[in-house]
């Protein structure tokens, strides 16, 4: 699953048009264009498809979680993660100001019934004994359940 088919999905579940995609990268200081998006939202069989990358999609996350929330007065350290389906549930659940309860309704929007115990796991560090790989099929359902 690319990272543009997972902004594409996004904006359909969280009723989001381009301007809103714009306003925050803005917020990150990224320079981007409408033009810029439109390729990226794309087909990616058409010859103007850009591929979002881990970063480019990072760099959006942060933007989307001050458009929703306000801007940070905290610095924050630029530390190399591995960008994965965990960080960007993670990601989105800050940017929504959700609740584990909230999340769990989410799921069950869509169908599926998951456990605190085991929705705590996907927030997990990687590493940790109780932590859980969260999958693409899961993070297509989370981000459906949005838009229930």
């Amino acid at each position: 699953m690319t990272n543009n088919y997972i902004l594409s999905s996004m904006m359909n579940s969280l009723k989001l048009d381009k301007i809103d995609i714009l306003k925050a990268y803005k917020l990150v200081d990224k320079k981007i264009t409408q033009d810029d998006v439109d390729d990226i939202l794309r087909e990616p069989s058409d010859e103007k498809f850009i591929l979002l990358s881990d970063e480019g999609f990072e760099l959006f996350l942060n933007g989307f979680i001050a458009y929703k929330r306000g801007p940070s007065d905290k610095k924050v350290k630029k530390k190399k993660i591995y960008f994965s389906n965990n960080i960007i549930l993670k990601k989105l659940k800050i940017a929504l100001d959700l609740k584990d309860e909230d999340i769990i309704k989410i799921f069950a929007n869509d169908g599926l019934e998951i456990t605190k115990s085991q929705l705590s796991a996907y927030f997990r560090r990687d590493g940790h004994i109780n932590y859980r790989k969260c999958s693409d099929v899961l993070l297509k359902r989370f981000i459906k359940g949005l838009s229930k």
